[in-house]
């Protein structure tokens, strides 16, 4: 593995980690949306080729946090539900492929008009 692709999945670790910390602390959910679109964008933009995977690894933070506090008994009434959760995980990973996919697109429309 080359040093930018670890240096990527470590950017991508310290994201998710502040999107649940985000998460548990905040109802503000358009800025949630914001940081999600705008770090997938960024991780798409730096490895295009793992765009997809982009998406699965920073999006699904935001669920795994609401599940955490649920199961540690945290009141929350944010998600109630199982089916609210899920719904939850599909719309962030919709999101992230959204910006993952973006910064890939932009990095290669870069790169064809610098003729690289």
């Amino acid at each position: 593995m080359k040093p930018g692709q670890i240096a990527a999945y470590v950017f991508c670790l310290a994201a998710g980690l502040f999107l649940a910390r985000f998460e548990l602390h905040t109802d503000d959910t358009g800025v949630e949306v914001g940081m999600i679109l705008a770090l997938s964008f960024i991780l798409g933009a730096w490895q295009p080729q793992h765009a997809w995977q982009w998406a699965l690894l920073v999006g699904p933070w935001a669920p795994a946090a609401e599940l955490w506090a649920r199961m540690s008994g945290v009141a929350r009434n944010d998600v109630s539900s199982a089916g609210g959760l899920a719904l939850l995980t599909v719309v962030v990973v919709v999101l992230g492929l959204g910006g993952a996919y973006a910064g890939a697109l932009l990095r290669r429309g870069l790169q064809a008009a610098a003729g690289v």
